[in-house]
């Protein structure tokens, strides 16, 4: 395909990427990343992430952010020819990647049967928001609805406040990482499959749901074995005290004692002899049970210094802590830049000028890491060239499907 050579483990590999907004076309950013040659398919009028703001010269960071490394095209789908160009791109592809509802997959002809006709090993992936089966099937879902739905929008906030919804998508991007999972399983099990004769394809589900509620994690068996429903705690948890954020004079530090004798250094290092030598503090159930005025009795020393200060008090004694940092703090950490989190990517400057920098990626590979590529792609960058070079088109019959509309 035309998204040129990509180096990586998975180099050579050729990916169709039809999804939209964040969790499928993560998943096909990060099979970039390492490698694939990465086709993204939009609609004429473009992904809808395209129009969410921010929008810099017309260019969305929300599109930005989960499409690197792409080529680009645009695609009717609806029509004759769409159709054809799209059994033309499976045919030629090992991975294809979608989104759509059930119904909308089948009329579009991306729903599994229909692509398994033009490859029939291909690993293909499937994205909903409420999963494959069950009454919800076919009702769309965007992280936020995931974030209510899954009850954990219940158990975000301060007491006695509102749900709240985390400050990022964690559940598409979630969701992407686990779909990017399921493409390496299923690859290798087809490659391993070849020693044998039964090399096959597969089809991948995933869902937001699933995701979500797999992200619950202890809260579940908090409820199903202990009966215990989480309840809102701020930036705590109900089950560690103190385990949370305390304002200082110039913002706030999270601090925390998860067990007891973290408890007993914590109390020490801040000079809370008092606290410590209460012996209806000393255990952690006791501490839970006293939560207000332990609470209480930390914020009143945490508030009379600054940030730093704390946290080198708090480093010395092996106490688990952490400023509270904005965006701006925290991506400009010598740590953060250290693990290549924020990265300038070639092939096009940001489109307020400068270089273009984007999220790194959180998986590293000792023999065969990544190397992120090119810019995510202008709305049908590539199609002209994937056309051409895929599918053998003429620059002629390229441009009477432009002034059809297919593309």
């Amino acid at each position: 395909m035309a998204a040129g050579a990509g180096t990586g483990p998975f180099a050579g590999l050729k990916v169709l990427d039809l999804s939209r907004v964040l969790a499928g076309p993560s998943c096909g950013q990060l099979l970039a990343d390492f490698g694939a040659d990465v086709i993204k398919v939009e609609d004429v009028g473009g992904d809808e992430n395209r129009k969410w703001a921010p929008v810099i010269g017309g260019e969305s960071a929300n599109f930005m952010s989960v499409n690197r490394g792409k080529c680009g095209m645009t695609l009717n789908l609806k029509s004759p020819a769409g159709q054809e160009i799209l059994a033309g791109l499976v045919r030629a592809s090992d991975v294809v990647i979608d989104s759509f509802l059930p119904a909308v997959a089948k009329r579009l002809g991306v729903d599994d049967a229909s692509l398994r006709k033009h490859r029939p090993d291909l690993v293909h992936v499937t994205i909903s928001g409420y999963g494959h089966e069950g009454p919800l099937a076919a009702r769309p879902g965007y992280d936020l609805m995931l974030q209510a739905f899954s009850g954990m929008m219940a158990m975000t906030g301060e007491p006695g406040g509102g749900p709240i919804r985390a400050g990022t998508s964690f559940i598409d991007m979630a969701t992407g990482m686990l779909a990017f999972s399921g493409v390496a399983t299923a690859l290798y099990a087809r490659l391993a499959g070849r020693a044998t004769g039964t090399a096959q394809g597969q089809h991948i589900q995933v869902s937001l749901l699933e995701t979500a509620i797999a992200l619950l994690g202890y809260h579940v068996p908090a409820y199903t074995v202990a009966g215990k429903v989480p309840s809102r705690a701020g930036s705590g948890v109900w089950h560690i005290v103190p385990y949370q954020a305390f304002a200082t004079t110039d913002g706030h530090i999270l601090a925390g004692a998860t067990n007891d004798a973290a408890w007993q250094r914590l109390c020490k290092a801040i000079g809370a002899n008092d606290l410590a030598a209460n012996p209806a503090y000393a255990t952690s159930t006791q501490r839970i049970e006293q939560r207000e005025p332990v609470i209480a009795g930390l914020s009143k020393i945490f508030a009379t210094k600054p940030t730093d200060h704390w946290v080198a008090v708090l480093d010395a004694a092996n106490v688990p802590c952490s400023p509270v940092n904005d965006i701006t703090h925290a991506l400009a950490h010598p740590q953060v830049a250290a693990m290549k989190m924020v990265i300038d990517v070639a092939g096009r400057d940001a489109p307020g000028g400068g270089p273009l920098r984007l999220v790194g990626v959180p998986l590293n590979l000792s023999a065969t890491p990544a190397a992120p590529g090119r810019a995510p792609p202008s709305l049908g960058e590539h199609t002209d060239t994937i056309l051409a070079e895929t599918l053998g088109y003429s620059a002629d019959r390229i441009a009477a499907l432009r002034r059809e509309g297919t593309i």
